[in-house]
């Protein structure tokens, strides 16, 4: 399983990277069970374009319909779909850009806290 992290670099840009999410080795694999705040659930019209912002807490975002494209500060571009799993943590600096590209874009979010941390999952691109 793999997510999506966005996240502020030192510079104050936006970068993207796709990490693994650590399983077990069992026959079933799973991760380890992490606290989460709060959840909620958005709908985002096809067209849709929110220009450069951050990310307004940390969290989770799961796609459940629709294709979404993210695009960070120094125009990296990456299409995401139904199924795909983002961690926004780029509250600081320029922010990133979000299109929904096809269909309505359906998706729910899980807020996560600050011990909450992705950046020693195995990196598989950035």
């Amino acid at each position: 399983m793999q997510v999506f992290r966005i996240f502020t670099t030192p510079a104050g840009d936006s970068e993207i990277e796709i990490r693994q999410v650590p399983m077990s080795q069992a026959d079933r694999p799973m991760s380890d069970i992490f606290t989460s705040e709060s959840i909620f659930f958005r709908e985002t019209p096809q067209g849709h374009v929110q220009d450069f912002h951050t990310a307004p807490r940390r969290q989770l975002i799961f796609i459940t319909s629709g294709v979404l494209e993210l695009e960070t500060s120094q125009g990296k571009r990456v299409i995401c779909q139904p199924g795909d799993l983002l961690f926004t943590e780029d509250a600081q600096g320029r922010g990133h850009i979000t299109r929904s590209l096809r269909g309505t874009r359906g998706f729910f979010h899980v807020v996560v806290p600050e011990s909450f941390d992705v950046s020693a999952w195995p990196l598989l691109t950035s």
